[in-house]
């Protein structure tokens, strides 16, 4: 198998794409044969790649059945900033000898975007929901092999077949890592009157008190939800009139914020936030003062779950990462620390900040929720009413 380890580093970094392109059929046999060559590999080094990868009578090579068992250097994980701890980290490198170096994103977009863009390298990101659907469709993801990972029967039942990752091609693409709500927090003890709806994040008495999510579905979610909207709808109309409102909105913020739980830390009053925020503001703030509201017209729930990007280099290892992550007392340690809520259902009752469990929604609470969802080609017009409010 070839590693990151061997060779120059410009030339290993091509190699490893040249091996992923003919692992999955991208370029022919002979014209692996003619880069390996060029870059210094032997004969049989070429023929012993070609022969693990497979092919056809055409001299495409086909994607291999099986992965290989053995294990990188490195295994490069692209995730959300703060989602899993460096002792728990570390216990996979331990564990399996290979180290774990992690990259970040913002948002899904950006995830997006920069693969789009021809960024390769990952063996594991953590995308969202609709996420995971539409890297699905857009041949994104490697399917996954689920007898490496045992550890999926500990998953909580609703989100071992969720809508983002049907399985209707008889393959499953996705495992939950977390999930959870997007509500609003509320500093008690600067905000006084009753939040109970989402019209309250429109009322000008609350000018320069509020933050509002800088995420484009989130946020255009929340005006859906006001107007009494599906926030999966692909109605332009409908779509129009939810920009309409949060470009009225836009003059009462104090600003669009990737960072909640820094804002609800600085005392505003009102701050649009997923839930694992207030855990992770409550360890420089009084957890007392600090409400978390789910607006009576519903609210977004949410899944950040572990895939494989198509091309990824080292499978098996990404594998190994998922079974391990979904172990009971990892899960319990990784959301112990992040203040989010774990998807593994064993590890549940191991969370050990009784407010922490105490946000951890119903199924009552999550059935007024929705689920945000891929819109296929639609998705264009929430990009453009994005851009229309932010430049507004």
């Amino acid at each position: 198998m070839i590693t990151e380890r061997e060779g120059s580093n410009a030339d290993e970094r091509e190699l490893v794409g040249l091996v992923r392109q003919v692992a999955h059929g991208r370029i022919s046999r002979r014209q692996f044969l003619e880069r390996g060559l060029a870059l210094g590999l032997s004969i049989s080094a070429v023929g012993s790649i070609l022969a693990a990868c497979g092919g056809d009578e055409e001299g495409q090579v086909q994607p291999q059945a099986s992965y290989a068992s053995s294990l990188p250097e490195t295994l490069y994980l692209y995730n959300w900033t703060g989602y899993e701890p460096p002792a728990v980290l570390k216990g996979f490198e331990k564990k399996y000898g290979v180290k774990v170096k992690e990259t970040y994103y913002q948002s899904n977009e950006e995830m997006l975007a920069k693969l789009k863009g021809g960024a390769t390298g990952y063996d594991v990101i953590v995308p969202s929901d609709y996420t995971v659907s539409i890297m699905i469709k857009s041949g994104m993801l490697q399917p996954l092999q689920m007898d490496l990972i045992p550890n999926f029967t500990n998953v909580e039942e609703f989100l071992k077949k969720p809508v983002f990752d049907p399985e209707t091609d008889g393959k499953k693409y996705s495992v939950p890592y977390a999930f959870g709500t997007a509500g609003v927090a509320v500093r008690n003890d600067k905000f006084v009157g009753d939040m109970t709806s989402w019209q309250t994040m429109w009322d000008p008495a609350n000018k320069k008190n509020m933050t509002m999510l800088d995420d484009e579905r989130q946020t255009i979610g929340a005006a859906l939800f006001l107007l009494g909207y599906s926030i999966n709808t692909t109605d332009q109309a409908e779509l129009d009139e939810a920009k309409a409102k949060l470009i009225e909105q836009k003059p009462l913020l104090l600003k669009y914020d990737s960072m909640p739980a820094r804002a609800i830390v600085q005392g505003n009053p009102l701050t649009h936030t997923w839930d694992g925020e207030i855990m992770l503001a409550a360890k420089s703030v009084p957890i007392e003062k600090i409400d978390y509201v789910l607006p009576e017209e519903g609210q977004v729930n949410v899944v950040d779950n572990f895939v494989i990007p198509t091309g990824g280099a080292s499978p098996y290892a990404a594998h190994l990462f998922m079974d391990y992550m979904l172990d009971t007392e990892v899960s319990a340690a990784c959301h112990n620390w992040s203040g989010y809520q774990t998807a593994v259902a064993t590890a549940a009752p191991l969370i050990k900040d009784p407010a922490q469990q105490a946000l951890r929604p119903t199924s009552e609470q999550l059935s007024k929720g929705q689920f945000i969802l891929d819109v296929g080609e639609f998705g264009r017009q929430y990009s453009q009413a994005w851009q229309d409010v932010k430049s507004a």
